[in-house]
Formats: structure tokens, C-alpha cells, sequence
């Protein structure tokens, strides 16, 4: 899971706290939807149903909610985002890898782990060192009200707190609406990477991967 999404307008009445193993299922429907075309083809065998069932799954096992925080509308979900100062952090690489197991099955995590190449094979190279934002998703008919804008500020001030200088994300190729909106953001483009295995499996053409400085007023 990692795509980021993105909203703009003026949130009213939205809370963000720490998301917990109960929030999976909104959370699986949300992530499974913003990964537009890599969901079903990716994580779910073809099917978007299997993906939002995978994901629910994944969320609710071993630590998949950890970094995750939703905003929520009077107790109810409606959008979710990562972040965190290392990505690449091993305990959390092993709880997610755990989880995967667990829902997949050893067979289904082999054939997963097959196609995620194809998403490996497009990710831009990060900014060593810089603060890490990923699945962040609203609710489609809760956009253009400014919970995506408050998500992310929730994860500027993460980034302000943790020190760091840089916060970086990945977004598709062609995703004109998010790249849009992280743009308004300060987001910049850094680096892209197309990958010709991606486009076939599902038409998406690779990831860029944007980086803004962390300013004192996040």
C-alpha cells in the first residue's frame, strides 16, 4: 500500500487522530479505491473487491495501522494518511511483511510479491533522510472540502517535530488532480520513473516522486 491521493476546499468539523486496528475496514475501502489502477490488478488478483478485503485484512493484523491516522466526521472515517521519519524502518518492514503472510496465504504473498515488481520497478529513488508521507485518501464524496489539505498538514507537523528538512511522497504518472493539489501544497517534482511492466499490467505509466522543504510554519 502507498499511493497518495488528494482534496481541497474547507474541512469543517473534521477530527484526525491515531488510527486503530478497528478502523480497518473503512480503511481498506479508502486505500483500496485511491490506488486507482494499481488496486485490482495488483493487490487484489484482478478483482477491487479482494483488494479492499486484502487491505482491511493487512490494516487490522500485526501493526498495519501504525503511522496511519483518519480523519474522522462525527466517529466516522472518512480519510486516512501515513507518515513517518524512516520508511524504511525493519521492524516495521518485518510487521508488514507478517501481515501480508497472514492475509495472502504463502502462495498468494509469492504471487503478490511477483506482481509488485512491476511497482518496484517504477519507484523514483527518495531523499535520503527526508520525512515520508504515503496513502493518503479521502472519501470520494467527502473531496473538495479541505480533509486531504488538513491531512497533510497533520503530516507536515509530524515531519516539523521529527527535525526533518525535506518531506517527500509518490504520486502516479497522469494523476493530474493530486499532482495538482500537492503542487499547491509546495510540493515539487523531484524525480520519475516510468516502468513499461507497470503500464502493461495496469496502465499506469510509474510514480513521481515530489519534495517540499519543511517550513516553520507546518
Amino acid at each position: 500500500m502507498g499511493i497518495a491521493g488528494g482534496g481541497v476546499g474547507t474541512a469543517g468539523k473534521i477530527s484526525i487522530r491515531p488510527a486503530t486496528a478497528s478502523d480497518a475496514d473503512a480503511v481498506g475501502h479508502l486505500l483500496a479505491d485511491a490506488a486507482g489502477p494499481l488496486a485490482a490488478p495488483i493487490w487484489g488478483g484482478g478483482s477491487i473487491e479482494r483488494t479492499r478485503e486484502r487491505f482491511s485484512g493487512m490494516f487490522a493484523r500485526w501493526g498495519g495501522s501504525d503511522h496511519h491516522y483518519v480523519a474522522c466526521e462525527d466517529q466516522r472515517v472518512v480519510g486516512v494518511i501515513a507518515h513517518m521519519a524512516d520508511r524504511t524502518d525493519p521492524w516495521q518492514s518485518l510487521r508488514s511483511s507478517l501481515a501480508t503472510l497472514r492475509v495472502y496465504g504463502v502462495v498468494g504473498s509469492m504471487a503478490l510479491s511477483w506482481r509488485m515488481r512491476h511497482m518496484v520497478s517504477a519507484e523514483p529513488a527518495f531523499v535520503r533522510n527526508s520525512y515520508s508521507v504515503w496513502n493518503l485518501a479521502v472519501e470520494e464524496e467527502q473531496r473538495r472540502r479541505g480533509i486531504g489539505s488538513e491531512l497533510l498538514a497533520h503530516a507536515h507537523a509530524g515531519a516539523r517535530e521529527a527535525g526533518a528538512l525535506t518531506i517527500g511522497l509518490e504520486v502516479l504518472i497522469g494523476n493530474t488532480a493530486a499532482i495538482r493539489f500537492y503542487e499547491q501544497a509546495g510540493y515539487k517534482e523531484r524525480r520519475r520513473r516510468e516502468s513499461a511492466g507497470l503500464r502493461a499490467m495496469t496502465g499506469a505509466a510509474g510514480l513521481i516522486y515530489m519534495v517540499r522543504a519543511v517550513e516553520d510554519s507546518d
